[in-house]
């Protein structure tokens, strides 16, 4: 079994959308989120962003699976960005990349 869990999320802005954000800030932001709930214990979780788009502000994210709980539990509260509220949504999580790909529900049978 894999020792990884795959997170696909997004950064939502209900009251403004048209701040861009880099990879980079988007990294900081979930590291942020996970230091507001759990302090210098979550610096030193290893989380990999491996795609992100800058245009919908969301992220496939890779993180050991012995931390996903803790990061789960962190992108649940609400956050800021640049002192705009926003929050993490997350749209599917898998042990398995390749199953973050297909949708069942889009599927044309």
């Amino acid at each position: 079994m894999t020792n990884y869990y795959y997170i696909d999320i997004s950064l939502v802005f209900p009251y403004s959308s048209d701040l861009e954000i880099t990879p980079v800030y988007f990294k900081k932001s979930v590291m942020d989120a996970g230091y507001q709930l759990f302090g210098q214990t979550f610096t030193s979780v290893d989380v990999d962003l491996l795609k992100y788009n800058e245009k919908e502000k969301r992220a496939v994210l890779r993180v050991p699976q012995s931390h996903y709980v803790k990061l789960r539990s962190s992108l649940s509260f609400v956050h800021t960005y640049a002192d705009e509220k926003c929050y993490f949504r997350v749209h599917k999580a898998s042990p398995l990349l390749l199953s973050l790909q297909g949708d069942s529900r889009s599927c044309g049978f």
